[in-house]
């Protein structure tokens, strides 16, 4: 009767563990990412009409108040982060989050703010597909905007 039970329990697992291995083969990421720009001497061209980037700057993911990531910007003003699908949905992102650059905006050549940081609400922009396996949902910001 043992080996029964041992065997019956020994097919369960196995019967359950198949359609568990098969949903992790299917991967799946948020990625937040895009440029920062330095501002001019207003604050309607952060996002892209002024063409210098804002190299190594210190870059915040912000939800409800709280930063749950950092990363540096690129050379190039360029940055990725990747979120927790487990703990954030993407409304959940859209609705409580936002990119809250805390470097000195004094790091960019002038004319530019002496002080105040740059913030930016974000949007979803779709999904990629990357070897059949990985499905990357893509978030960028709305457009970044001195906030004295």
């Amino acid at each position: 009767m043992a080996m029964k039970l041992a065997l019956f329990v020994s097919l369960m697992v196995a019967a359950l563990a198949v359609p568990i291995s098969g949903t992790q083969r299917m991967g799946y990421l948020i990625e937040i990412h895009g440029t920062v720009y330095c501002p001019g001497n207003s604050n309607t061209n952060a996002s892209g009409t002024n063409n210098v980037v804002f190299p190594i700057a210190e870059i915040h993911v912000v939800c409800d108040g709280k930063a749950i990531d950092y990363a540096y910007t690129n050379g190039n003003g360029g940055f990725l982060f990747a979120v927790d699908y487990h703990r954030y949905t993407i409304p959940e992102i859209l609705k409580t989050c936002k990119l809250v650059v805390i470097s000195a905006l004094t790091a960019c050549p002038k004319p530019s703010p002496s002080a105040g940081h740059l913030e930016s609400n974000l949007k979803y922009i779709g999904d990629t597909t990357v070897g059949g396996n990985l499905k990357i949902s893509n978030i960028v910001p709305v457009g970044f905007h001195v906030v004295p």
